[in-house]
């Protein structure tokens, strides 16, 4: 199992124990667990004993690892009603929140609250209030807006492995990845695997018998349909390997792009579909067919077909994307290799697992030349936050490591930075003498997320010291709503003031998205992509900032960290 997995064990028994009224200090040590294997920098299994986790998590975690299961989960899971753990999915309703709405109402289910909230007995409920009900009303919104979708970064790592394992079955010659994870979207609804193979029968069984499968809902000759155990959806189409790369266009989609590609060869006296591209023949052949196959062993055979450039899926969302491969305007998109380093790291100075050192000589691993540690400011509401004493304190550490790093001959720097709160009068967490002194200085918002936010992102734009705005819209993908805010103000201040918006690359953020990437390079303002890590292993999100980005039309010279020389 993946440190994740377990990690979402732990905060799973954390929660039920939290509903339930039990001892907090039980509580907080399910979830220190939880976030410690969470950013451990290797898996589990090859971890040894691991620092701050007691004898009886430790036993747990061999029986998660022997057995795939933990009985212990099985029992709390029973102990209380699960519309109860369903209702943590609701934004903004945690574990007290629900246990106390159980013993006052006797809630059980997310449809008990609904009734609840339309008597409007919450409201008068000590504590809550009408504004109390509309948030919890919204979130209900939200949380079924949400429920049918997974974001990427949980499901492409699952995907990626199944597609590997199906790589190694006898026979198989191609294995590809469609639908919406291929085109990178932010959240997934399933997972759709094309393949070919010499023994149809073989990969089928195979990936019917995946240890992540539940439940299988279809098994034929050339096609299966599984649910994971995460409660995704997989597909799985073995095909000829003369049609796979007009599958591979079809079920990639979207259903808009392939239905104007399948019009304007049309108008070309071509049939294209998930089968090939045919041209239809004056009089039957000999072999009494009428269409004759031009095309579809590839994806470049279909847009070849309708005279077209190859189409990269991150952009086949009908934006005008077919459009611009005809006037040869296509975006040379920004890749991986392209970022120079990352703008956005804490480390355990603040809520961080991992030294300033030690984040750096990852990066340095990851081809890196610099990265700017941004450890969070005491308003956010981290214990061990930034104030001016520990800023000066982290700056010399950081002289120290960068001088060692010049001895070493590396080409790499550390940045010194910090990620300063915006607080809802527009003032900063920190006095302009300290950011003055800083390297880069990042902006975010971590409160008050009823409020209109466009006034208090102008604001701290207008501060010479503020760099970069993080996750500008504040959302949490399946979790919480963008926030309300004006971006076309914000950006076009961030344009006068040279201030980058950050394309926050953590799976559960996106933030930038695909579309106010598009909206920020039109508008001639430079992007930074960066990850949030919290632990070494997060460095590797960058990739989803970078699909990210690619859906955005985003190119390396509208990103500013693919330079190494930054210019703010």
């Amino acid at each position: 199992m993946e440190n994740q997995d377990i990690a979402n064990i732990f905060q799973e028994i954390a929660d039920i124990l939290e509903l339930k009224n039990e001892n907090q200090f039980r509580v907080l040590a399910y979830r220190k667990a939880a976030r410690t294997i969470e950013n451990l920098p290797q898996t589990v299994s090859s971890a040894g004993k691991i620092p701050g986790v007691g004898e009886d998590l430790t036993q747990k975690i061999d029986e998660i690892l022997k057995t795939k299961h933990l009985k212990f989960l099985d029992k709390m899971r029973k102990s209380i009603p699960s519309g109860l753990i369903e209702m943590l999915n609701i934004p903004g309703m945690g574990p007290k929140t629900i246990s106390k709405l159980n013993q006052k109402f006797g809630i059980k289910t997310i449809a008990d609250l609904e009734k609840i909230l339309a008597s409007h007995k919450i409201a008068k409920l000590k504590g809550f209030g009408a504004q109390s009900e509309e948030n919890i009303r919204e979130g209900i919104a939200q949380y079924k807006r949400h429920i049918s979708r997974f974001p990427l970064g949980i499901i492409y790592p699952v995907a990626q492995e199944i597609v590997d394992m199906l790589k190694k079955v006898s026979g198989v010659k191609k294995v590809d990845l469609a639908g919406s994870i291929r085109r990178q979207k932010e959240t997934i609804g399933d997972i759709d695997i094309l393949c070919t193979s010499l023994n149809p029968l073989a990969i089928i069984e195979k990936f019917c018998s995946l240890e992540d499968v539940k439940k299988i809902k279809e098994k034929g000759k050339t096609k299966a349909v599984v649910i994971l155990r995460s409660g995704v959806e997989a597909d799985l189409r073995v095909l000829s390997p003369e049609s796979y790369g007009a599958a591979l266009h079809y079920f990639t989609g979207n259903k808009d792009h392939n239905i104007k590609i399948r019009s304007i060869g049309a108008k070309k006296g071509l049939k294209i579909n998930e089968y090939g591209v045919f041209r239809k023949l004056k009089s039957k052949n000999e072999k009494g067919k009428t269409e004759t196959r031009v095309g579809g062993k590839t994806e470049k055979e279909i847009f070849n077909a309708v005279n077209l450039p190859y189409i990269e899926p991150e952009l086949r969302e009908d934006r005008g994307e077919i459009e611009a491969a005809f006037e040869h305007k296509l975006p040379y998109l920004i890749q991986l290799s392209d970022i120079k380093g990352d703008l956005h790291i804490h480390t355990n100075y603040s809520e961080g697992m991992n030294t300033i050192e030690e984040m750096a000589r990852e990066a340095i691993k990851m081809g890196y030349e610099y990265i700017l540690i941004s450890d969070h400011t005491t308003t956010v509401g981290i214990t061990h936050g930034m104030d001016e004493k520990k800023i000066l304190r982290q700056m010399k550490e950081i002289d120290k490591i960068n001088k060692a790093f010049r001895g070493q001959r590396l080409g790499f720097r550390v940045l010194k930075g910090v990620e300063c709160d915006i607080r809802a009068d527009s003032s900063l967490d920190l006095p302009d003498k300290i950011l003055a002194q800083l390297d880069i200085v990042i902006g975010a918002i971590h409160s008050k997320f009823k409020m209109d936010q466009t006034a208090r992102l102008i604001k701290a734009c207008q501060n010479k010291n503020i760099d970069i705005i993080a996750h500008p819209t504040g959302r949490l993908l399946g979790k919480r709503d963008p926030y309300e805010v004006d971006l076309d103000k914000v950006m076009d201040e961030c344009k006068k003031t040279n201030t980058c918006p950050e394309l926050n690359a953590h799976w559960s953020r996106l933030d930038l998205s695909d579309i106010n990437c598009l909206k920020a390079k039109q508008k001639g303002i430079k992007i930074a992509i960066s990850t949030d890590a919290h632990s070494v292993t997060q460095l590797n999100m960058m990739k989803f900032g970078i699909s990210t980005a690619r859906r955005g039309w985003l190119e390396k010279k509208d990103v500013i960290n693919t330079s190494s020389t930054l210019d703010f």
